[in-house]
């Protein structure tokens, strides 16, 4: 539990006729860390000839499941954040290769042209749904310059032509020279002004016209294939649009036909190749002889003689298998804790995997975090604002989600913790004093208040501190006994064995915190002074001739001062928390106590005035949150206009719950960094050993299918 899982490291000697069945024994079973053979002059395995088909049917088949994907329905909206949709997965059955590319092949053969043939009337339509768009608001800017679009184009002498001019001079200047005829009209407003032309000319002009209208820089407009006056084309554009809509909806129902009948076949097949594609990628790891691969991995111990049976059965007989205890930092390390403590797994790895054989600190982490995140936050309101959102990512949200399925876990461990120091420190949405609207219903007198005995929080943090730092140098302590490093034993671990005690002892009399008899304290400076001796290095060198000496001890002595100092922060979080809470009331409270000497009619007129200036310069723009604003000022107004006080406490009660919200997320996220850096910082650098290989055992991957022993949507 506190170390990673125990591996052996095995080689498998298998022959080649039955080495694919034993690579899907092992990639269904997940069960092997697969590495290079590493045999000095052994060639490596190379993929097989199927494997540029395994790519090419894949492919082919994930473009044909993108198609088929656009009639899927798309669900929205707080109903499905909140419920998430399962994510659709067929089930099949175990398949060797064979018949993999023999299905993939046949189902090609036999769909594959039909849908791309849907896919081709699919984008004709969208094509011209796309032209048709464009055309029409080109004909928009030409509305006002009523002409017939028949004219648009080049005959035998004159050419007439349509767009937009940012400048219009060039253009004026040849129809001065009566080198064209122009009709514009301007849009925009100052230096935005752009100009909707049209222009005719004689073909002997071109030259001219052409430059010009390069200086005007022209964009010409998209007319063809229309005619009549703007506003008769864009009916006429109106009427083919509605038409190819009705197309597209038939074709739709096409669309979804195919992919109900083909869609879980085709998902299964994607799956089934890409395990082959793995295989195959896998192989370069491989050594080969002229008849046998061998392969060469890590397996866990716990699983091996399950593994090793499985490796067995499907090698009929033709497989050697030897094993050892796996030994060195290139071993893969794997989790290896209890349930509970998975979701924390995650604050390790995003720190640094373990080294194989040095210790795991989840189990030490995971309670420790739980505690500071709920004494820095310290507020049973905010607490159960977080044990919610935990609860609602776990269960809700992250369903199918492992990312915030894991976050959730940790949220609602965290929210009950902070729970509880609430109500020890007599916290829920602030303290509970006049100010706080929950004191109406809620009186107690809490065990320590941080707003009032900050000094006992302060001890307790540094009492906190000092244990895991403790703690941490224990840890290291293990570590260098174990892999023999008695020079960095000396001077790390047991020089502040020596000086911690010491120091307290010699500091604490000193300032009178404490007395001790007069032997001890001559005892304590004797012990202070050796640790100060181990922890220049010297002794460690002595042992050790590689060991370094520590120039650098004093600034020691100032880093573990500060990391210790650094546990205060656990009460700063927790008088932040608490003060900015006590803020929040104490504005609530004098909001409340206001007398408004006014009528409600004058206080409450300009809330509506504006409120309804607001919603109808938003409303047409679709900007939810603008339109809400507006509505929210516009309600508040008539409220007040009616009742003045009503007005007022509906304010009041948006205003607490709006700002107590913000500040448990905003408190939260502190205590999640804070309470993090305190492990990563404080903790860790006294004896984790990160930068350990990450097991990743060699499995199958399904994100459409899942396996059943019979059955399945073959098809």
């Amino acid at each position: 539990m506190l170390f990673p899982a125990k591996m052996a490291e095995v080689e498998v000697l298998v022959h080649d006729s039955v080495k694919y069945d034993v690579l899907r024994a092992m990639q269904r079973g997940g069960f092997i860390h697969i590495t290079h053979h590493g045999i000095k002059d052994l060639k490596n395995s190379s993929p097989s000839k199927e494997t540029t088909q395994i790519v090419d049917y894949q492919f082919r088949i994930s473009k044909l499941m993108g198609f088929l994907n656009i009639v899927k329905e798309k669900n929205g909206g707080i109903r499905e954040f909140l419920n998430p949709t399962p994510p659709e997965r067929f089930e099949t059955i175990p398949r060797k290769r064979e018949e993999i590319m023999e299905d993939a092949e046949a189902t090609l053969k036999d769909v594959e042209e039909k849908i791309w043939g849907l896919g081709k009337r699919w984008d004709e339509i969208n094509d011209e749904l796309e032209s048709i768009k464009t055309k029409r608001e080109h004909l928009k800017l030409l509305q006002g310059l009523d002409f017939d679009l028949l004219f648009i184009g080049e005959d035998v002498y004159v050419n007439i032509t349509a767009g937009i001019v940012k400048d219009i001079s060039p253009l004026l200047k040849l129809k001065s020279e009566n080198k064209l005829a122009v009709w514009y009209k301007a849009i925009g407003k100052k230096k935005n002004i752009i100009y909707v032309v049209v222009v005719a000319y004689h073909l002997k002009e071109r030259k001219d016209v052409e430059a010009a209208l390069r200086f005007a820089t022209f964009s010409e407009f998209s007319l063809d294939g229309l005619k009549g006056k703007p506003a008769e084309a864009i009916k006429s554009l109106d009427e083919r649009e509605d038409e190819l809509l009705k197309k597209k909806e038939k074709l739709k129902e096409e669309i979804r036909e195919m992919r109900e009948k083909h869609y879980g076949h085709l998902a299964i097949l994607y799956d089934d190749l890409e395990n082959e594609k793995i295989k195959e990628e896998n192989q370069s790891k491989f050594g080969k002889t002229e008849y046998t691969t061998i392969i060469r991995g890590y397996i866990k111990k716990k699983m091996l003689e399950k593994s090793i049976e499985r490796i067995k059965d499907e090698a009929k007989g033709l497989a050697h298998i030897e094993w050892k205890d796996a030994k060195g930092e290139n071993t893969p390390s794997a989790f290896d804790n209890p349930k509970i403590f998975h979701p924390f797994q995650a604050f390790v790895e995003m720190y640094s995997t373990p080294k194989y054989g040095y210790i795991d600190p989840t189990v030490i982490i995971a309670p420790l975090f739980v505690v500071y995140f709920g004494l820095t936050l310290g507020d049973a309101g905010y607490g159960f604002i977080m044990a919610v959102l935990g609860y609602l990512l776990w269960f809700k949200i992250g369903k199918y989600d492992w990312t915030n399925r894991t976050l959730g876990k940790i949220l609602f461990a965290s929210g009950i913790s902070a729970i509880v120091f609430g109500i020890i420190q007599g916290g829920i949405f602030g303290p509970l004093d006049s100010n706080n609207p929950m004191s109406q219903f809620i009186q107690y007198q809490p065990i320590i208040d941080p707003m009032k005995d900050a000094v006992t929080v302060l001890v307790i943090a540094l009492i906190i501190g000092i244990s895991q730092i403790s703690l941490g140098l224990l840890l290291g302590a293990y570590h260098h006994l174990k892999y023999k490093n008695y020079g960095d034993f000396l001077t790390s671990e047991v020089s502040w064995f020596l000086l911690l005690p010491s120091s307290a002892v010699v500091i604490g009399s000193s300032f009178g915190w404490w007395t001790f008899d007069p032997n001890t304290i001559l005892i304590s400076w004797i012990v202070l002074a050796i640790g100060l001796i181990f922890l220049t290095g010297i002794p460690g060198r002595l042992i050790d001739k590689e060991h370094a000496i520590n120039a650098m001890a004093f600034f020691d002595i100032t880093g573990m001062v500060g990391d210790w100092l650094s546990y205060s922060r656990l009460l700063a979080l927790d008088l932040g928390t608490s003060g900015i809470a006590l803020t929040i009331n104490l504005f609530a409270g004098i909001m409340s106590s206001m007398i408004v000497g006014a009528g409600s009619m004058v206080c409450c007129l300009p809330l509506v005035i504006v409120g309804i200036a607001l919603f109808g310069m938003v409303a047409r723009k679709k900007d939810n949150k603008k339109t809400g604003i507006a509505l929210f000022l516009l309600i508040l107004g008539i409220i007040g206009m009616i009742n003045i006080q009503a007005a007022l406490w509906l304010f009041i009660g948006i205003y607490l719950v709006v700002a107590h919200i913000g500040n448990a997320m905003l408190q939260s996220l502190g205590s999640l960094v804070h309470s993090l850096r305190l492990q990563y910082v404080e903790f860790f650098s006294r004896f984790y050993e990160g930068d350990g290989v990450k097991f990743e055992p060699f499995r199958e991957i399904r994100k459409n299918s899942r396996i059943v022993e019979s059955g399945g949507a073959k098809k």
